[in-house]
């Protein structure tokens, strides 16, 4: 069993470890990519578009293949759904490159 002395030991370092004090300064080149700044609304908006009108058409030619399906409402469906997905997730970073 361990002695006290090395409890309150690893009880001191733990706290050490947790304390915002020690925490170490991240230097400019750490290894890690720059975060990235935040799309514009330009590029989400264009973006959210294009897949509306892709999806759009997908679901138009969807329509007049399946039977029992109207061609306007797939059509119309998968435009909006894909508008509305793409303008809340945003486009991806190799868009606005």
């Amino acid at each position: 069993m361990a002695s006290e002395d090395e409890i309150d030991k690893l009880l001191r370092e733990i706290a050490a470890q947790d304390s915002p004090q020690s925490a170490p300064a991240h230097s400019k080149d750490s290894g890690f990519p720059a975060p990235q700044r935040e799309s514009s609304a330009g590029g989400r908006i264009s973006y959210a578009l294009g897949g509306a009108v892709i999806l759009g058409v997908g679901g138009v030619l969807s329509g007049l293949l399946l039977p029992g399906l109207t061609m306007i409402s797939t059509g119309a469906g998968a435009a909006v759904g894909a508008f509305f997905i793409a303008l809340i997730s945003g486009p991806p970073r190799w868009f606005s490159q």
